[in-house]
């Protein structure tokens, strides 16, 4: 159970970092780069929420 936890970790983790440079290489203006910043973190965060109470969910099922 850890290993897949750290597994999906990682993918998220890096699907962060990869979102997060293709932002900062894109040419926009501070204003608009600040908002897609701020909307993919609250999105990532709300999946990465979800992922743990199902991991939670599973957990208790054993």
């Amino acid at each position: 159970m850890k290993n897949s936890c750290f597994c999906l970790m990682s993918a998220v983790g890096g699907a962060l970092v990869g979102a997060a440079i293709a932002m900062l290489v894109t040419p926009q203006s501070g204003k608009e780069l600040r908002g897609k910043i701020r909307h993919a973190f609250e999105d990532s965060a709300e999946r990465l929420r979800e992922e743990v109470d199902h991991l939670r969910s599973c957990e208790c099922d054993k």
